[in-house]
């Protein structure tokens, strides 16, 4: 698939988001530009949603793309378009539905599925029996000793809709060598809160990041290599069936305790731009399957292995590791061997 082009400029907006009171216009010029060069209003909203903080609503975001989509924007060969022009290009795309998404992943995987014993069975790292040493496992598969991880047990809680509440990551949590981590899990165990564990999947460059009380963020990241693959909507059967049978560099499936089992994706970007680019394109691959579109930042935070979890949590409510390959080769685990 070819990848769309991206202005010079555009590219050098996204590397640098702006301060408050300056973003409202930089969102509206981006969006534009992007929206010009054929990306969809989904792909525009997640760049633009893993440039900013939350203090920048998901509805705000909608609404600079709403009114870039309706001034027709074209494609260019230069920098941000500036200014309205008269022929449209795009449709504003009809939302996938939970519904659709679910009937969308049965229909890709007929009546093929996979357990979580076969996809074990399958792992070149075979997860170990005592499942509390999964983050030594993760750790030692996937980072060398130069890299430093983070590690997150703080949390805020959210009240939602339905009157539960949801545990949202905050805080600098803490930042290790991967051989000081490993000597930690020894000592320790993985760190544990109710709301379970998060680690973050890209090395990061320091211990105390750039972010509201040292937390990490896309400027601190060291090492471009995995995109976070998650989704709420399809069942955990489903979804664990699916990530096997993608042909994607699954490199980690990991069961996040509550609705959804986490893939990671090695991609191996030499850059920002390029992480950007490519989660972009992975995530337009996979918009019938509706996968959870705030994962295409580099920052993003997973669900650590070897960690109950209270809140939120379904079931045993483990945060366990499934499979492990620190060398996937973007071909799916699984043929249709296990075909029933």
């Amino acid at each position: 698939m070819n990848l769309p082009f991206i202005p010079r400029r555009t590219r050098a907006e996204i590397q640098n988001p702006a301060p408050p009171g300056q973003r409202h216009e930089q969102a509206i010029g981006i969006a534009i530009s992007l929206l010009g060069q054929g990306l969809s209003p989904d792909a525009v909203f997640s760049q633009l949603r893993g440039m900013y903080a939350r203090d920048v609503s998901d509805r705000e975001i909608r609404n600079v793309i709403a009114w870039a989509s309706a001034r027709n924007p074209q494609p260019c060969s230069g920098g941000l378009s500036s200014r309205p022009l008269s022929r449209p290009v795009l449709q504003q795309p009809v939302r996938i539905t939970s519904e659709q998404a679910v009937t969308n992943a049965k229909k890709f995987l007929g009546h093929w599925h996979c357990t979580i014993a076969d996809v074990w069975h399958r792992s070149p790292w075979p997860p170990n029996e005592n499942w509390l040493k999964d983050p030594s496992m993760l750790v030692a598969a996937l980072y060398w000793p130069t890299d430093y991880i983070n590690i997150v047990t703080d949390f805020s809680l959210e009240k939602q809709k339905d009157g539960k509440e949801k545990a949202n990551p905050r805080g600098s949590g803490k930042t290790l060598l991967r051989d000081d981590w490993l000597r930690y899990f020894r000592d320790h165990g993985a760190p544990q809160s109710d709301a379970g564990c998060w680690i973050r999947p890209n090395p990061v460059r320091q211990e105390r990041g750039s972010g509201h009380d040292g937390a990490q963020t896309d400027r601190d990241i060291a090492a471009f290599r995995f995109v976070l693959l998650e989704s709420d909507d399809l069942p955990i059967g489903v979804q664990l069936s699916l990530w096997s049978r993608l042909a994607l560099p699954v490199a980690a499936i990991i069961a996040s305790g509550g609705r959804s089992v986490h893939a990671w994706l090695k991609v191996d970007c030499k850059d920002n731009a390029e992480y950007r680019t490519t989660a972009a394109q992975i995530f337009e691959l996979l918009a019938p399957f509706n996968p959870c579109l705030n994962n295409k930042n580099p920052s993003r935070l997973a669900r650590l292995p070897g960690v109950k979890r209270k809140i939120g949590g379904i079931g045993a409510s483990e945060q366990r590791l499934y499979y492990l390959n620190d060398d996937p080769p973007g071909q799916p685990i699984f043929e249709k061997e296990l075909s029933l």
